[in-house]
């Protein structure tokens, strides 16, 4: 049976074709091992967050990792956090806080931690989270899940 759609009659050399699909190839890899390491970096801060308590709160709360140069902190995050009305933020300078922001892998500012009543780290959102993810993390921290029947990044 002959081929429909012959690189040689379509006037296509294969050289070409070969090295396309080997150039989509490495892409294809590239993009799938970065989303691999996000996702270790990730799973490995919830894993080590988990271990990390603080004193007993009436009510869940969150650490806020914020510096004095971070616009989106200032912009996005800040009043993503006053849309949560009288929830407790604890402001962290990630800088002058290196110590507790290292416990956390802060690396990326904003961070958030929604901590448990007791004191558990639940959730860590790394970069920018909006005010509807920190109420609905919120939500699950008062209702006692624990961190490993959660999965957030």
């Amino acid at each position: 049976m002959p081929d429909l759609l012959s690189a040689r009659q379509t006037g296509i050399d294969s050289r070409v074709v070969n090295t396309q699909l080997w150039a989509l190839a490495a892409a294809g890899t590239v993009v799938l091992a970065a989303a691999g390491l996000e996702a270790y970096r990730a799973a490995r801060a919830r894993r080590l967050a988990a271990g990390t308590t603080s004193a007993p709160a009436a009510e869940p709360y969150i650490l806020y990792f914020t510096g004095d140069n971070c616009t989106v902190c200032r912009t996005h995050q800040e009043p993503a956090l006053a849309k949560l009305g009288s929830v407790r933020v604890d402001k962290v300078d990630a800088v002058a806080e290196r110590e507790l922001a290292d416990r956390f892998h802060v690396y990326t500012l904003p961070t958030t931690v929604v901590m448990t009543a007791d004191g558990r780290a639940l959730h860590v959102n790394y970069g920018y989270a909006p005010a509807n993810k920190l109420d609905r993390q919120l939500a699950e921290a008062r209702s006692g899940l624990t961190l490993e029947q959660t999965a957030t990044a």
